[in-house]
């Protein structure tokens, strides 16, 4: 049976603890957030204005594509820098919290540029940032140059964990309920955040494409990482079910190798793995094909990923 485009976010498929806790951690959320977070959203820490982490978490988005000049890449071979400085920020999947910058040890991937000779493409390392820059001091650029033609620029940000409800003194209620999401405001003081952190946890996610026609992600797609959004291509999308509290985040097929700008380039840094299909039987239909998400032959199909780029993991600076 076709399946029917219906996200619900990042749901623990396997990992340490039982259901409904796993393993979580908590995490602080500022009551000055106005963007909701809610539950099966991947998160993200929080950044001031020079990119270093508040402590906070907020909404997970999707890679971030830099409005650059032609001129606006430049390097430094005395010190080994490499600044790119931009006028705008847009999520491809997600929305990017108030005043956004560049968080430090997110990863900076330049594809398609050019100057007077080579170019200044690679992957570099965020050290520090501001409201117009990225700079990555240690990039070990052996030139002084500055680009010709920018080319594409992306920042992907490490993911901190899957958000699962939150708790906080309500200034409506006068108590602090549990809430299985943040709706952006009510709090009298910050919110007690629950995060699923377990290195080795898995997750059952719709799939989805927010910029074409979405197809099945099939057997090839396994061992790819993998993006997420909310918005889908050609479809009517919210962030989030404030009904129920439930996320609409779906993993994002264009952000596979073949099908995103960013490419081989940028895969390796993408915060999901793919390591199955679900419900999957290997030479066989599988007998829960009629359930929606199950068939893997036809597109929202609902695979298990698992963290890849995360702070869990490892990954430095937030």
């Amino acid at each position: 049976m076709a399946n029917t485009f219906a996200p619900n976010g990042f749901s623990q498929y396997a990992g340490t603890g039982a259901a409904p806790t796993y393993e979580q951690t908590v995490a602080g959320i500022s009551s000055a957030n106005t963007g909701p977070i809610y539950f099966g959203d991947p998160v993200m820490q929080a950044t001031g204005t020079t990119g270093i982490g508040t402590g906070y978490i907020v909404q997970g988005y999707g890679p971030v594509t830099l409005t650059v000049g032609a001129t606006a890449i430049t390097s430094n071979a005395t010190t080994g820098a490499l600044t790119v400085t931009y006028s705008a920020a847009t999520a491809v999947g997600g929305t990017l919290p108030a005043s956004w910058v560049p968080p430090v040890g997110s990863t900076l991937i330049i594809t398609g540029s050019t100057m007077t000779s080579g170019n200044l493409n690679g992957t570099f390392l965020v050290t520090s940032s501001s409201s117009t820059t990225a700079v990555c001091a240690n990039a070990g650029v052996t030139i002084n140059a500055t680009s010709t033609a920018s080319g594409t620029v992306t920042v992907i940000v490490p993911v901190a964990g899957i958000f699962a409800g939150c708790k906080y003194l309500s200034v409506a209620n006068k108590y602090p309920p549990f809430r299985n999401y943040w709706p952006g405001s009510d709090a009298n003081g910050d919110v007690t955040g629950y995060v699923i952190t377990d290195p080795d946890a898995q997750f059952s996610v719709m799939t989805g494409n927010s910029n074409t026609t979405a197809t099945a992600v099939g057997v090839s797609s396994i061992g790819q990482n993998i993006g997420f959004a909310y918005s889908q291509s050609g479809v009517t999308s919210t962030n989030g079910n404030s009904a129920n509290g439930l996320s609409t985040m779906f993993a994002d097929q264009f952000s596979l190798i073949g099908n995103s700008a960013v490419g081989p380039a940028g895969n390796p840094y993408l915060p999901f793995r793919i390591v199955g299909l679900q419900n999957y039987q290997w030479g066989a239909t599988s007998p829960l094909a009629s359930i929606n998400g199950n068939d893997s032959t036809t597109a929202y199909n609902r695979i298990i990923v698992r963290f890849n780029n995360s702070m869990p993991n490892g990954f430095a600076g937030i």
